[in-house]
């Protein structure tokens, strides 16, 4: 009987530490977090600047970096003209806060000829008024404007693009 006890209690050593190993190991994998990198560089130059930076330089540091990867734009999607060979309402504004220069290209839609050119507009500059490329006839035209976003330091690299939808409204 000695033997039988010594082995049931080897048994139950061995089930207890079992299903004390499968609880540490849920626990280890359910809550442990990896630490979160934020600035990592190939190079490792940035993240060693990033190191000796207060928080608030640290914040700035961040809200820069975001900054740089959004277009912003203000713009009145609605062109109107009194007559097609004048000058019109064009409204467009890039403001301070962007990084990029922009160019506004406005087609009709399914057409593909562009109608109006805003030209580079760079920060912190704005257009009001504008004339048509073409002549076109007296309506209301669904129009699209295509925006196109380019580098500051070189005008002829092209960032990105986007598309706003706007109408225009010729009256003579």
């Amino acid at each position: 009987m000695g033997k039988f006890r010594k082995v049931k209690r080897i048994v139950l050593v061995l089930l207890c530490s079992c299903f004390i190993g499968v609880v540490c190991y849920y626990y280890y994998f359910t809550h442990y977090t990896r630490p979160v990198v934020v600035a990592n560089q190939k190079n490792g130059a940035e993240s060693k600047y990033v190191k000796n930076m207060s928080d608030k330089e640290f914040s700035a540091y961040l809200q820069g970096q975001a900054d740089k990867s959004q277009f912003r734009l203000k713009m009145e999607s609605d062109m109107f003209f009194e007559k097609a060979d004048k000058v019109g309402e064009v409204t467009i504004l890039n403001p301070n806060s962007n990084h990029y220069a922009i160019r506004v290209q406005t087609t009709i839609e399914n057409q593909e000829a562009i109608i109006y050119d805003s030209g580079m507009i760079k920060p912190k500059q704005f257009v009001e008024n504008g004339e048509l490329k073409k002549t076109i006839p007296q309506g209301v035209y669904k129009v699209n404007h295509h925006v196109i976003y380019y580098e500051l330091t070189n005008l002829k690299q092209k960032v990105g693009e986007t598309v706003i939808v706007g109408q225009l409204a010729i009256n003579q």
